[in-house]
Order: structure tokens, then C-alpha cells, then sequence
């Protein structure tokens, strides 16, 4: 390449004019060029002599050297002239502004001849290293070169053509960095490629309309899979430019259309300028897509946005995006744009950048009755992030009035769903379906979130509405998977035992204490609730509630404490209360009072039956204890029946000897109705046989003994005493007592079956406290029964009783024995 210079550039020189500078600026050139052997540079070296001259490249001979119209006239000649100033270049030897000039022109017409086969590949990247070198040289052929080939990668009239430098340019990094501009001081000043007023004024004769314009002409053009001018672009990108489309919303909304061509027809998207940015952080391509109605092009834009956009810029866009989902009766739910980028939009976000408008948007949506099946569960997909916190209770986080706010259940109520007086439209419909549809969840949460309100934004009616419906979704709790069921029944409950906190219905009471059943995590919260209504000490108490608590206490017991769990706070905080309210009524309660003692009493003995065996009966004996202890010191003499004082006077001998103090309230109501009667000589001579310490082997047979032998056979359960001394005085004595029964044929009969009942009563069993009364029983019915008529029938019911399985293996081995002892 360097044999054109020689040919063509080197006979046309003038040298003789040169100053020495130039001339030992030219002697470089000539080096350079490989003409070291020349008339020429011996010439140039000549008139330089010994002097020691700097080197200057003056604008006269930068034109000897590159300015040379005739050679371009041969396209091959002219290829070969501009790649020979490759060396020069490198050296800081550069073109002059009418050399730039030519050279551009040359390139313009020859842009064909450049792309042709003609051509090498070797050559055409020779070629762009000079354009490089140029554009970056602190020369006057910086911004000369540097127009041409921006005005060329902007002429969308020529796109071979443009596309061609387009390409190179990228491949070579040519507009990239900076370009020079000379200056009024004769020096060259720096800019880099950004768009600025500098730029705008060098490329665009500072006509920023014209460059915008000219930028939204070229943003679709390009071959689809390669780079394309908007590739050179991006990286002039700047804030002036963000705050030219920030003052001019019409191009802005003019870049919106460019830009949507571009994402749809071109693989590489123009996101860099969609979200350009200003010095002060507005976005106004972004900010600007929420002052216009939308189509299918602005949600493609939206969902193309930079995450970190300040949310305040962001609100009037969700709004209008949501104006376009709304828009053709929710048609455009079906188009591409919603399916490829709608969804995306609301999928990728947490519910804090969603306006509230969005939950009302949901509801109509997603409503079972009137939503539109195939919708609704994409919504509520897409919608269920509002239940993000459902798990604590609380409602999203949204965006109101550009603000981050923390919905309140009473806001949702009264301002977006306006349901206070519509419960048809947000209740009924709802309830058609269950706890497992997010709506419902949704509702559940907003109803929790005003539980303390609930009473005053609802009137009566509406509240039976309201507990319908609560019911109605906590029993299909039962059909929701696991987490859904634990997340939202406590929530559901807390609400309805805050709603009805106040209530007198012991109806509905139950209906929410019954809840309990549906699942463990809600089982404290009923209990909780059903002891503050039925142990509520700010309520009054009426005999219906004293009789609730006795029947539940035999709930209690049979579930063996599974059931009405609060009845053991019952028994021990509300026997002073009850008796005083029982004190002050005007009616006579005796009958009440009579039935609830023996109702008392009955699970009282039951429990201390059964306490060694389970040590929650022993906790009940002494809870009703407790409960007997406050109600009997409370409770006035007059309000029991004397026969009521009686019975309870004769169960404490037996069963409250370790109850001091209970006995002593007892004694009292006894001694009220006592009336003293002259002792029977029956009575007498028990009372003196029991407090004697005679030797009952030594006492004598007396039909007085047998009587009170009966008596005591027939009432020792109740009486709670059994007198073994009186037992053995008949045993002793045998002969004489039967004897005296064969002559009263009825009481020996009576004997015969008191004597058997006992045998089938665990609590006279050996290895029992009452071991020895059992014993003279078995011995004394064997002795009676075994020369009698039924002497057989017995011994075959006790033999299939004792093979029954149903008593324990102690009473079981006595019975036997009894059988044994029949047969002997």
C-alpha cells in the first residue's frame, strides 16, 4: 500500500517552500513511508543542514500529503491511498479539515464498492483502523470523520449502507470514547459521545428535535439477531437527554411508539432507553405511561421497566394499567400482551406496589357466582400475594395515595367493598364457596383485622349474617388443606368471640364453642371463650345458667376432661356467688337445690370410685368439694328442705370426714331443720354396741341385732358405715339367728339378698379397706344360703357372674370361692 504514495503523492511535493519545521516533519513522513531512498527526502535532508529543528505538521503540508482529489478518482487507487496513511496516523500525523472533507466524500460514494468483493477483509478493517484513528486524533478530522459517520449510521434512507458502518463501527468501537473539536485558542477541546447540548450542537446543528426525531426514526430499523445502531446509541445515553423527553411529552409518548416497534421486531430491546433517567431520579418514560390511556404496546413497555424506579413514579402506572384490565369487559384478559407481560407485571411484585383499587378489582374478578369461570383462577393466583401476611393476622401493605399503607379491616369495609349495607352481593355470593378460595381468606382477614368494630359497623340483623357466614367457613375449614385450615380458623374464631364478646344468646354461644371441634388449633380459643361467657362475673347469674353448670360438669366427667374444660374454674370461683344469688331470689328454690345437691353428690361419689384409678376423678371430687365448701357456708338454712339437709348430712359422715370445714356448713343447715326425737331402743343399743368395748364373741343373740343388721346391709352405701361388730355377733351366734329367721320366712329372704348384693360390690373385695365387712358378709350368706331353696340358682349365677370377665381379679377369686363354698 505504500507504493501509492510513492507513485502518486511522492512526484507532487513542494519542498522548497517548507519551513525547516515542516520540512523535519516531512523527513518523518517520508520515513514513514518507506522513501528513504529517494531525490526527494535527500533533498529534504539537504535543506535541513545540522539544524536541530522541532518537527511541525502544518495544515500546508498535511494537504500535500493527504489532499489529492485525483487519486480518488480510481476507487481501487483511492482504498489503497487512505490505508497508507495507517502509519502516519500512529505517528500524530493527521488530515487537515478539507482533507477530512474529501476523504469523506470518497468514502460516500464508495460505501458500495467498500461492501464488494473487490475489497478484502483484511483491507476493510485497515480502512476502519484509519476512521478510528481519526475520530480519536486531536485533529480537525475527529469531528469531520465523526459526522460522517453518525449522519451515516442515522440515514435509514440508505440502509445497506448505513448498516454497513453501523456494523463496522460496533466492531471497531469507533463512536465510542470521546472526539476532539477545535477551539477558539487553536486547541483541540475533549467531549465524549453522550447526548448532550455539546453533542446536539456538533451532530445535529443543535436542533434537539431534529436529533430525538432522527433517534426514533432509526430505533426499529436494523436486521433482527445482529446489532444495530441502537447498540452505538446506547452508550451516548444521558440524563440531559431524560430531562429534554422529561420537558417534551410528546416525544415522549413519540419514543413509546418507536419503542414498542423495537420490542417487537427487534431480538435486542431498548430497555437502556426506556429507563433513562435524570440527575434529580425521574424516569420520564416511565412516569409518562401514567398520564395516557393504555393499549397492549404500554403494558409491553411497563413490564419492561427498571426495578429500582421510586414507587411514587410508579402509581398512576399501576392505575392505568388497571384501567386497561377493566377496559373492554375484561377482554384484554385473553390478548398476548396480558398472557406475555400483564401477568409478569403482577406476578414479579410484592402487594406493597399495588394501589388498593387492585383488591376491589380481585373481588369482582374472582366472585364465584359472577366472575368469569376461566379467570378466576388466574387471578386468584396472581392476587394471592394480598394473603402474603394472612399467617399473622394482618392485612397487606398497599399503595394509597402514594403511600405505603397498612390496610385496616374497617377502611376495606366501609370505603372499598361498602359491604356495611350489601352484605348480598360480598356475603352470599362468597359463601358459595369455601375457606379454601382466597376471597374467602381475604374476607376472613379483613373481618379479624375490625373484630372490635365489627359490632358497631353492623347492625343486629347483619350481624346474624356476618355469624352465618363465619360458621359457614369455619366448618369448611374442614375441606381446606392443613395450612389454610391453621392459618385462618383461629383468625375466623377470634372474630366471631370478639363480635359476640357482649352476647346473651346462649345459643350461638355454643355454635362458636363448638367450633372446637373442627380442629385442635382452635380448641383453647372456644374453651376460652364458652368459661368467659358461662364464668362471667360481670353478668348476671339466672337459675337456667346455675342448672348449665351442673349438666356440663357430667360432660366433664364422662369425656373424662375432654369437655367443658372450664368447669373445674366454675367449681372453684363460683360457690359463693351462686349461693348468693340464690339467697336473695323471693322464689323458694328448695326443689332446684334438692336436684343440683344430688346431682353433686352422684359425681361426687362416682369420682372418688373411681379416683385411685385416674387421677383426674380424684381432681373432680375435690373441685366439687371446693364447690360445696363456698356454696353451703354462703347459702341461707331456709332455702333447703329439711330432707335435702338430712341426705347431706348423712353422705358427709361417709364421705366428707377430711373436709372440716365443709362438714361444720353441712352441720349447720342439719341443725336448722334437727327436730330432737326420743332415741328407739334399737338405736340405743347400736349407739352403745358401737361405742363399746366389749368382746362381741361374748354378747348373746337379740332379733334387736338382726334388725339393725338389715338396716345396715340395705344403707351401707349410703350411710357410708359398715358395722363388722354387729355382723360378727350374728356369726357368732349362727344357730340362734337362723333359728329366729326360719320363723319369718320374708325377713330371711330379705337377709338372703342384702347378704348378695354385697358379694358383687368391688368395694368390700379382699385387698380393700372394707376387706373385713366383705368377709363377714360372704361367710354369713354361705351359711344361710347354702341349705336353701335357692341354694343352686345362686351358685350358678355367681359361677356365670364370675366367669363374666366384668369384675376385677379380687372380686372375681372371692365370688368363686363363694361358689366353692355353695357346692361343699
Amino acid at each position: 500500500m505504500l507504493e501509492i504514495f510513492k507513485n502518486k503523492i511522492l512526484p507532487k511535493l513542494e519542498t522548497t517552500q517548507l519551513s525547516a519545521p515542516a520540512a523535519k516533519a516531512l523527513l518523518h513522513v517520508l520515513e514513514l513511508q518507506d522513501c528513504q531512498d529517494t531525490k526527494v527526502l535527500e533533498q529534504v535532508k539537504n535543506s535541513l543542514g545540522n539544524l536541530n529543528n522541532e518537527a511541525v505538521f502544518t495544515e500546508e503540508l498535511a494537504q500535500q500529503i493527504y489532499y489529492h482529489p485525483e487519486v480518488y478518482a480510481n476507487e481501487e487507487e483511492g482504498i489503497a491511498f487512505i490505508i497508507s496513511w495507517l502509519p502516519l496516523l500512529e505517528n500524530g500525523f493527521y488530515p487537515d479539515k478539507k482533507s477530512s472533507e474529501k476523504l469523506n466524500e470518497f468514502l460516500y460514494f464508495s460505501l458500495g464498492y467498500l461492501q464488494s468483493e473487490a475489497i478484502s477483509e483484511k483491507e476493510r478493517t485497515q480502512i476502519f483502523s484509519v476512521l478510528k484513528a481519526l475520530v480519536q486524533s486531536e485533529s480537525n478530522a475527529s469531528l469531520t470523520v465523526s459526522y460522517f459517520l453518525i449522519r451515516t449510521v442515522f440515514d435509514i434512507r440508505d440502509c445497506v449502507n448505513s448498516e454497513f458502518i453501523i456494523q463496522n463501527c460496533i466492531t471497531h468501537q469507533i463512536l465510542s470514547g470521546n472526539y476532539y473539536v477545535l477551539n477558539s485558542d487553536n486547541g483541540f477541546t475533549k467531549y465524549s459521545f453522550s447526548i448532550d447540548n455539546e453533542f446536539v450542537h456538533h451532530f445535529f446543528k443543535g436542533d434537539w428535535h431534529k436529533f430525538v426525531n432522527a433517534l426514533h426514526l432509526i430505533l426499529p430499523v436494523g436486521k433482527v439477531y445482529l446489532p444495530n445502531a441502537f447498540n452505538i446509541i446506547t452508550a451516548w445515553l444521558s440524563t440531559d437527554l431524560a430531562k429534554f423527553y422529561q420537558e417534551h411529552p410528546d416525544l415522549v409518548f413519540a419514543a413509546h411508539r418507536a419503542l414498542n416497534e423495537r420490542f417487537l421486531f427487534m431480538e435486542e430491546e431498548g430497555i437502556a432507553l426506556l429507563n433513562l433517567q435524570t440527575k434529580d431520579g425521574i424516569f420520564p418514560l416511565i412516569s409518562a405511561l401514567g398520564t395516557k390511556e393504555w393499549d397492549a404496546g404500554d403494558v409491553l413497555l411497563f413490564n419492561n421497566r427498571d426495578k429500582n424506579i421510586p414507587q411514587n413514579q410508579l402509581d398512576q402506572c399501576y392505575l392505568r394499567f388497571l384501567d386497561w384490565l377493566k377496559a373492554e369487559s375484561g377482554s384484554n384478559f385473553y390478548t398476548e400482551a396480558f398472557q406475555a407481560f400483564g401477568k409478569h407485571i403482577l406476578t414479579v411484585e410484592s402487594s406493597t406496589v399495588l394501589p388498593v383499587a387492585y383488591i376491589l378489582f380481585w373481588f369482582e374478578k374472582c366472585n364465584p357466582k359472577s366472575g368469569i369461570p376461566d379467570q378466576i383462577e388466574p387471578y386468584n393466583s396472581l392476587f394471592s400475594r394480598f394473603l402474603s401476611t394472612g399467617s399473622t393476622g394482618k392485612l397487606p401493605v398497599v399503595r394509597l395515595g402514594n403511600e405505603d399503607v397498612e390496610l385496616k379491616g374497617e377502611y376495606l369495609i366501609e370505603e372499598i367493598f361498602q359491604i356495611k349495607n350489601n352484605r348480598t352481593k360480598w356475603i352470599s355470593d362468597l359463601e358459595s364457596s369455601n375457606l379454601s378460595d382466597p376471597l374467602n381468606q381475604f374476607l376472613i382477614l379483613t373481618f379479624y383485622d375490625a373484630r372490635e368494630k365489627l359490632a358497631t359497623l353492623f347492625d343486629l340483623d347483619n350481624q346474624k349474617v356476618l355469624f352465618a357466614y363465619l360458621e359457614k367457613m369455619a366448618y369448611s375449614a374442614k375441606q381446606a388443606d392443613d395450612k389454610v385450615k391453621k392459618e385462618y380458623l383461629p383468625l375466623l374464631v377470634k372474630t366471631l368471640t370478639a363480635l359476640f364478646a357482649e352476647t346473651n344468646d346462649f345459643t350461638l354461644i355454643n355454635k362458636i364453642w363448638a367450633l372446637k371441634n373442627i380442629d385442635p388449633s382452635v380448641l383453647d380459643l372456644c374453651n376460652d371463650y364458652a368459661q368467659l361467657q358461662y364464668v362471667n362475673e360481670s353478668r348476671p347469674l339466672f337459675l337456667g345458667l346455675l342448672q348449665s353448670w351442673y349438666n356440663f360438669l357430667s360432660d366433664y366427667y364422662y369425656s373424662l376432661g375432654t369437655e367443658s374444660v372450664w368447669i373445674p374454674h366454675m367449681l372453684n370461683t363460683q360457690g359463693r356467688r351462686s349461693a348468693a344469688y340464690l339467697n336473695e331470689l323471693d322464689e323458694n328454690v328448695s326443689h332446684f337445690l334438692n336436684r343440683a345437691l344430688v346431682h353433686l353428690f352422684d359425681f361426687h361419689k362416682k369420682s372418688k370410685q373411681k379416683a385411685e384409678s385416674n387421677q383426674l376423678f380424684q381432681s373432680i371430687q375435690t373441685d366439687i368439694e371446693n364447690y360445696l365448701e363456698d356454696f353451703l357456708k354462703e347459702l341461707m338454712e331456709h332455702n333447703l328442705a329439711k330432707e335435702t339437709a338430712e341426705n347431706m348430712y348423712i353422705y358427709s359422715k361417709a364421705h366428707f370426714a377430711h373436709r372440716k370445714k365443709l362438714q361444720e356448713s353441712i352441720q349447720k343447715h342439719h341443725d336448722y331443720h334437727k327436730v330432737e326425737e326420743p332415741k328407739s331402743e334399737k338405736a340405743i343399743l347400736i349407739e352403745q354396741l358401737q361405742k363399746s368395748q366389749i368382746n362381741s364373741s361374748e354378747m348373746t343373740f337379740d332379733p334387736k341385732y338382726a334388725s339393725a343388721v338389715l338396716h345396715n346391709l340395705e344403707n351401707y352405701k349410703t350411710e357410708g358405715t359398715c358395722d363388722s361388730k354387729l355382723l360378727e355377733v350374728l356369726d357368732k351366734n349362727i344357730i340362734e339367728f337362723k333359728t329366729w329367721l326360719s320363723e319369718t320366712s320374708a325377713t330371711e329372704a330379705k337377709f338372703i339378698q342384702a347378704l348378695y348384693m354385697t358379694l358383687l360390690d368391688k368395694d368390700l373385695a379382699p385387698e380393700t379397706p372394707l376387706e373385713t365387712y366383705g368377709n363377714l358378709c360372704r361367710n354369713l350368706f354361705v351359711k344361710l344360703a347354702k341349705d336353701s331353696k335357692m341354694a343352686s340358682s345362686y351358685q350358678m349365677g355367681l359361677a356365670a357372674m364370675a366367669n363374666s370377665g366384668a369384675y376385677p381379679e379380687n372380686l372375681t377369686t372371692a365370688l368363686l370361692q363363694v361358689v366353692n363354698l355353695l357346692k361343699a
